[in-house]
């Protein structure tokens, strides 16, 4: 009996102390599982969150791809704005400029069928034509043929129509001032005379 007792009471002796141990072990049980509860739901709100950032970077770099092709757009308009630019001065000062050849050409002629002035003086002026016509040239001028080629109003200004038995009617007959061309632009139509009915 007295060791019953004494079994009692170790017994009794231990039980506070396993169930200070089970009382520790508990709260912290239950902390461990708010934490895990509270870790599931941020987890929680993590995959949610995902598809609307995954979404919203999709999103901004479609926006970003869209401003990249305006500007890409704009770059590439300025670009022809500008080439179209040059090319109509260019076109307007080329027109400027013929003038100037056709008188260049009227004092050649004049200086070839004139005999006071001397040959070192045509020569200059022949050297000057053909330096202005290479420069015309390598702009891209062309002459507009005209003389035997049927009449095209695109290129042709008839100033004269004239009857003749030896073309056929709406045939070039002559060129009163010769026409040209900048690349595929008429600069100049030419002035013709054109063969009638």
């Amino acid at each position: 009996m007295a060791e019953e007792k004494k079994q009692k009471r170790e017994f009794k002796e231990q039980s506070p102390t396993e169930n200070e141990e089970t009382k520790g072990l508990e709260p912290e049980a239950e902390v461990t599982a708010e934490e895990d509860a509270a870790e599931e739901d941020r987890q929680a709100e993590k995959d949610q969150e995902a598809p609307d950032w995954q979404q919203e970077k999709e999103e901004l770099l479609d926006k970003l791809k869209r401003k990249q092709a305006d500007i890409d757009n704009l770059r590439r308009i300025g670009k022809i704005e500008q080439a179209e630019a040059r090319e109509y001065a260019l076109h307007q000062f080329l027109s400027r400029l013929l003038p100037v050849l056709d008188n260049l050409e009227r004092a050649l002629d004049s200086a070839r069928s004139s005999e006071d002035i001397p040959p070192g003086h045509v020569e200059g002026l022949e050297m000057i034509y053909k330096q202005l016509t290479q420069i015309l040239e390598q702009e891209g001028v062309t002459k507009i043929e005209a003389i035997g080629c049927k009449f095209d109003p695109n290129c042709h200004h008839a100033v004269i129509q004239e009857a003749n038995d030896q073309a056929e009617p709406g045939t070039v007959l002559d060129e009163l001032q010769k026409g040209y061309r900048h690349r595929r632009r008429v600069l100049r139509p030419s002035m013709v005379k054109v063969c009638g009915e």
